[in-house]
């Protein structure tokens, strides 16, 4: 019978339970004997990232004896459980093992307030505006982000601020120390309120689940906005013919001159239906907190007519003495459904 090398694994798992970022790289030793009659050569090994290093013997294991192939993890950056498999590679008919280790980081002040720098008491989130992105009506999205206890206890979560077109959970709501969980969205644009942007704020609130505990309670927001868009793919060529063409008066900007403050200043524009089918205007409007209301004289608009738009301008809520803010118009016009009219003029203190 031909000798041949056998690869027995005393360990093939390290767990290096809860380990501090602060105290730098971890390392540990699984073990390999050489149960065939035959000398065994550990040919390469290899991790899955840069974060695990590996080291082996480059000379053959003889039959009967042990060796120890080391791993090494950096969790400089990399707070959580992590879970990493390096593949070993030897001279045998089963050339590939597959070994693993695991752990959890407490990561430093400094490391959790780059990746987690929204605090809800002990509760840290990965930020605090979270855009969906351009969203067509009556298609649905499913986006998240993550949330880490940085207590030593398990916290429970909870949140606040569904609406019909925003569903949001927390998965799990339950979280042990040095866990991540994931606030998750499910976004149904067909229900949002209006066209164009939308913006719904949701609170998360850590509470403690054992007393006595090292949990902090608090609470924070999260901002969520998508962009809520038509979808013209589903026009054929004659709709696309005979579809709805938006034009307004002002070109791109309305100027109000020049305006004293603490007056009210309107003027106002009209927008063309130059197209066949009827110019739905979906929406107008402006940033909030700048002083501008507006009004619409009608939300339908047939072929040849115009509709007329009046913007009023608080001179008293411009900060600064320029005016110089962006206004939106939504429009079921396929080509240009959103136009924009930037409002200018100049605020004299006299």
């Amino acid at each position: 019978m031909t000798a041949q090398p056998q690869a027995t694994w005393l360990e093939r798992t390290h767990d290096f339970g809860v380990i501090l970022e602060r105290d730098g790289k971890a390392s540990c030793s699984l073990r390999v004997m050489n149960t065939g009659t035959a000398p065994l050569m550990i040919v390469k090994a290899q991790a899955g990232c840069g974060c695990t290093v590996v080291s082996y013997p480059e000379t053959p294991i003889q039959p009967g004896d042990t060796a120890s192939i080391g791993i090494t993890y950096n969790p400089a950056g990399r707070p959580g459980q992590f879970n990493k498999q390096v593949l070993v590679f030897t001279n045998t008919d089963i050339r590939r093992t597959t070994v693993e280790i695991t752990g959890n980081v407490i990561p430093t002040d400094d490391t959790l307030d780059k990746q987690y720098p929204l605090r809800a008491g002990s509760l840290r989130i990965s930020q605090q505006n979270f855009p969906l992105g351009e969203i067509v009506r009556g298609k649905n999205t499913t986006q998240f982000l993550s949330a880490y206890n940085a207590s030593t206890d398990t916290i429970l979560v909870n949140i606040d601020g569904a609406r019909p077109h925003l569903r949001p959970a927390i998965v799990p709501d339950t979280v042990p120390p040095a866990r991540v969980t994931a606030l998750t969205v499910h976004y149904l644009s067909g229900k949002a309120p209006q066209w164009g942007l939308n913006a719904d704020t949701l609170t998360l609130t850590c509470r403690l689940l054992h007393q006595p505990s090292t949990v902090i309670e608090g609470s924070a927001q999260v901002h969520v906005m998508a962009q809520v868009l038509e979808g013209f793919d589903s026009l054929t060529d004659a709709q696309r013919r005979d579809a709805p063409v938006a034009s307004v008066d002002c070109g791109d900007r309305l100027d109000y001159g020049t305006m004293t403050r603490g007056e009210t200043v309107t003027r106002s524009f009209t927008v063309t239906n130059r197209g066949k089918d009827k110019l739905a205007i979906r929406r107008v409007w402006a940033p909030e907190g700048e002083g501008i209301s507006i009004a619409v004289g009608q939300d339908e608009v047939k072929r040849g007519k115009s509709a007329t738009v009046k913007v009023t301008v608080n001179t008293s809520a411009i900060d600064g003495d320029m005016l110089n803010v962006p206004l939106t118009l939504m429009t079921n016009d396929p080509d240009s459904p959103r136009l924009t009219v930037r409002l200018v003029g100049i605020i004299d203190k006299k």
